[in-house]
């Protein structure tokens, strides 16, 4: 009877372990959930997909972004990955200042999902009060990750 318990407890760790995309509310009205594979009701649920073993560069990118748009240091353009997770953005000049508009694109194979994370049409502090709560969310709901 033991012997058969711990396969069967072994096969459930495994199983949760092997879980390879964080699944991010978009919104942040529900808690990060994690799957094999991304579909399309993934993307229709409004969830933006995350490799597992990337969510803490995946933060630094975030907190970089943030930085920058509170210390008014924003670049013409960048274009980056964290994972399958494309980071692309332009400045945007206006005529009090000058803002950010940037979007991730994540590639999961089978399905790819598009998030607009700073809109230029929005304040700079507005943008980057939204990565600071957004930054907490996923950082509070995968505390538990290695």
């Amino acid at each position: 009877m033991k012997p058969a318990l711990v396969f069967i407890l072994c096969l459930f760790f495994i199983k949760i372990n092997a879980q390879k995309y964080a699944l991010l509310d978009k919104t942040m009205s529900i808690p990060v959930s994690y799957a094999n594979t991304v579909t399309v009701t993934d993307q229709y649920r409004n969830l933006f997909a995350v490799e597992k073993t990337k969510i803490n560069e995946f933060l630094v990118a975030l907190a970089k972004i943030q930085d920058q748009l509170l210390k008014k240091n924003i670049p013409e353009s960048f274009n980056f990955y964290v994972g399958n997770t494309r980071f692309s953005g332009i400045k945007v000049s206006l005529s009090k200042e000058e803002r950010m508009d940037v979007t991730l694109t994540t590639d999961c194979g089978n399905q790819k999902i598009t998030m607009h994370l700073i809109d230029a049409k929005v304040s700079n502090a507005s943008n980057a009060f939204f990565i600071k709560t957004w930054y907490g969310y996923i950082k509070d709901n995968t505390k538990n990750l290695k």
